[in-house]
């Protein structure tokens, strides 16, 4: 997985996230990736999660479906 936080020159972040074949096999497996937010100055974790729909994925995770 590829991890990158850029400026824009008009000073806006950007966040990047490059997911390879499998990266996005394991999460099809229904293995989650899971990686320190320190690496875009935000302290916490960031979860990736795959799921057929957004109801399933909430399903998983215990969440309230959306609406």
């Amino acid at each position: 997985m590829i991890k990158a936080k850029l400026t824009k020159e008009d000073g806006t972040g950007v966040l990047i996230l490059g997911l390879s074949r499998g990266n996005v096999q394991q999460l099809k497996d229904g293995k989650p990736i899971m990686f320190d937010a320190d690496v875009f100055g935000v302290q916490g974790e960031v979860y990736i999660v795959y799921g057929d729909t957004e109801e399933a994925i909430c399903k998983d995770l215990n969440l309230p479906v959306p609406n």
